[in-house]
């Protein structure tokens, strides 16, 4: 822990001023104060978690991620509620039971302001002590009994709307700086662009776009969430006469340059419907991720699929035959007799039922998300520097055709997307830069190109 306090000294210096915090054995709190934009300080939290975890791994001979889910943030709107979640994060180590008095605890920062010592709160140090007063009253504050009733459910105070909609767009906000930051990483040339743009009837969104790097020739990361009157196509879809809707989600898709990087696609989202008074009469989650190679390595589609099925299992051991069936039944160009891709998940409609809550639903959902990174990056990794030639790209940018015609053809997400006037460019985002639709085109007997046909006429069960 005292490595990882030093990490955040190290990380987050001319990022963000640390105004107080608690190290636990399976969380921890950090009341900043953010000096940059909100990227780049994301950037440095990712850059932080990556470092300790790599120490972390190679001390205890292990591999895999450390930290479960990208962190939460709350933004503090005055100082009163700064007031009380200092006081809450250096009570933490005794609320759990991890001492008996949180003022022995060496893994927070309470004791750093009695003392004269050089540290990472050191910056801010008198400004949390005005917060009080002053350090007699800072002391009494923390150790005055009758104020543990003020702290009473604290962690539901966190400054947010604790319904569904607004756990799960914190969710896809968070879940967006980090893959977007981990995929700049990877590039280590182009950076994402960012957009933030309003729609007209109700809500808008955060696109962000990478083009003409050294690995993505473009992708987007995009994250919206839209509501008002739903549109007469929409009504007679769900069979309503009236109503009003609410739907966030996170979209992706990358299509790198190299013609041996598979392109991938993955959404995760929500949705609410209400009556006239305003009342939720219905609400799903919907979503999954799917793999589209121009060369088949059998390594990668089986590495993609399991991890889909651990993260599944952790939910349901059947969860994963059911949703890949799916995938492979919507990702299909019917007009073509053939899969986009070789599959994944794919999963829509969950809603609560006895076996599963809104709320498990909830975990699920971001636990796929959550998932995503690791199967995919390793593929990348993999295959970033193998040679191709102008023959390849050829292919590539041919099959990018039949991409291009599932999305415009068959595709709910860019459907729904038109229908509710939603932004175009953002919408239209997951096509390629450079497509070829070449006439009666069929692939060489017995070659690469002919065998990933092969495997798209017909799914296969990688695991």
């Amino acid at each position: 822990m005292t490595y990882f306090i030093k990490l955040i000294g190290l990380h987050l210096k001319s990022k963000a001023n640390v105004l107080a915090y608690c190290l636990m054995n399976n969380h921890f709190h950090l009341a900043v104060e953010i000096l940059v934009d909100g990227k780049e300080v994301s950037q440095a939290f990712s850059n932080l978690f990556n470092s300790y975890t790599k120490a972390f791994n190679k001390k205890n001979s292990r591999t895999g991620t450390l930290f479960e889910r990208p962190f939460k943030r709350v933004h503090i709107k005055n100082e009163d509620y700064l007031k009380k979640l200092i006081l809450y994060i250096h009570k933490n180590p005794q609320k759990h039971d991890v001492v008996s008095n949180f003022s022995e605890y060496k893994y927070s920062s309470y004791n750093s302001f009695l003392f004269e010592e050089k540290n990472i709160i050191i910056s801010k140090k008198d400004y949390v002590l005005s917060l009080f007063e002053n350090l007699e009253n800072f002391m009494y504050t923390h150790t005055n009994k009758d104020i543990e009733q003020d702290l009473s459910g604290f962690e539901n105070l966190t400054g947010i709307n604790k319904s569904l909609k607004n756990k799960f767009y914190h969710y896809i906000q968070d879940l967006q700086d980090t893959i977007t930051s981990k995929l700049e990483a990877i590039d280590g040339k182009a950076q994402f662009h960012e957009d933030i743009w309003e729609r007209p009837e109700g809500g808008g969104g955060r696109t962000r776009v990478i083009q003409d790097g050294d690995i993505f020739e473009k992708g987007g990361v995009n994250i919206s969430a839209v509501h008002g009157e739903l549109p007469e196509t929409m009504r007679k879809h769900f069979g309503v006469k009236e109503a009003n809707f609410y739907a966030c989600g996170l979209s992706l898709v990358l299509h790198p340059k190299s013609p041996m990087l598979p392109t991938v696609h993955a959404n995760w989202r929500y949705f609410e419907m209400y009556n006239k008074q305003g009342k939720v009469v219905d609400s799903w989650f919907g979503g999954g991720q799917d793999l589209t190679p121009y060369y088949l390595f059998e390594e990668d589609a089986k590495h993609f699929h399991q991890v889909c099925k651990t993260a599944c299992d952790q939910h349901n051991p059947e969860f994963y035959s059911i949703y890949k069936k799916r995938c492979d039944d919507y990702f299909y160009n019917s007009h073509r007799n053939e899969a986009r891709g070789i599959g994944g998940l794919f999963f829509d409609y969950c809603k609560a039922s006895e076996d599963m809550s809104m709320e498990n639903w909830y975990n699920f959902v971001t636990e796929i998300g959550d998932s995503f990174l690791e199967s995919y990056v390793p593929i990348v990794e993999k295959r970033k520097d193998l040679p191709y030639t102008e023959a390849n790209r050829t292919w590539q940018e041919i099959r990018r055709g039949r991409y291009v015609e599932f999305n415009l053809v068959h595709d709910k997400g860019t459907l729904f997307g038109l229908k509710t006037n939603g932004r175009i460019e953002s919408i239209l985002m997951s096509l390629p830069p450079h497509v070829q639709w070449v006439y009666n085109h069929h692939p060489e007997k017995g070659s690469e190109e002919e065998k990933l046909i092969e495997v798209l006429k017909n799914p296969v069960d990688w695991i």
